[in-house]
């Protein structure tokens, strides 16, 4: 029977999912890997444990929360349920404990972990390096920023910059002829963003990474009618997305995000309105 790993946390969960990973690559099984990330209050908690019951038979709960809180009562409903269990945090802090022989504090403020501008940089950063170039549409839901658009506008700078700022961003790459993930079309296409780009500034930064990795510049990859058709149907899907586009040919990554958060405190200021 297939194994589920349902990993829950307060932040991306990105680390425990690589232990994760190591340990099940130990075994000869099929197995399953659910992330649960950024749940920082009980009431959530609870819900995704009842769903985890109800929609998993063959299952395991990692879980890793700074709250002493939060760890407390998934290990209490997980012993009352009868559910295997990996506590990451709890069981790094008793190792400590043991081996210093003193007592942990548990003094954890909320404040303190969750909304100082280092834990949000580095929880988004974590975040912009994971789901960086669509490797897990599972990131979109999560997300405050998608952006979109063809290989080389810039998706992946103007990410990791924006997370540096704070920002969860996930980017997807748009590809001739082939469809974008459903979840996409599903959340607020006011938190998407469509890179458009000059085709002929496209084609010098493309020749120019096909140089540095000692490939001929000319290919299809660089030709400009190609280049053309990309920009075209990338065009379309910004279009049915209804998603703001930014023309990023002449723009520096820093006058880009500055757009970007421009667009994102307007609609702020709607909502307080």
């Amino acid at each position: 029977m297939k194994l589920s790993v349902n990993i829950i946390s307060d932040t991306s969960g990105y680390a425990t999912e690589k232990i994760v990973k190591v340990s099940l690559s130990q075994f000869n099984v099929e197995s399953i890997t659910n992330i649960y990330p950024d749940v920082r209050d009980i009431d959530s908690l609870k819900d995704i444990l009842n769903f985890i019951i109800e929609t998993c038979d063959n299952f395991i709960i990692y879980h890793s929360f700074q709250d002493s809180r939060m760890n407390v009562y998934i290990n209490d409903f997980c012993e009352l349920n009868n559910i295997t269990y990996v506590d990451i945090t709890g069981y790094s802090i008793r190792t400590i404990s043991k081996k210093l022989d003193l007592e942990p504090k548990y003094a954890f403020s909320e404040e303190s972990l969750y909304e100082t501008d280092r834990f949000k940089t580095l929880n988004s950063l974590d975040f912009a390096i994971k789901y960086d170039d669509g490797k897990d549409f599972r990131s979109l839901k999560a997300c405050d920023i998608a952006i979109i658009g063809v290989s080389r506008s810039s998706k992946t700078p103007l990410s990791i910059y924006m997370a540096s700022k704070g920002y969860k961003v996930c980017n997807i790459p748009i590809l001739l002829n082939t469809s974008l993930p459903d979840e996409l079309f599903e959340i607020d296409s006011k938190k998407i963003f469509g890179l458009t780009i000059d085709k002929n500034i496209l084609k010098s930064f493309r020749e120019e990474r096909l140089k540095s990795l000692g490939l001929s510049g000319k290919s299809q990859y660089s030709d400009i009618r190609a280049i053309q058709k990309e920009l075209d149907y990338a065009k379309e899907i910004m279009e049915d997305l209804d998603c703001v586009m930014i023309d990023v040919t002449y723009k520096s990554i820093e006058e880009t995000s500055d757009i970007i958060i421009n667009h994102i405190n307007s609609r702020k200021g709607e909502k307080n309105d």
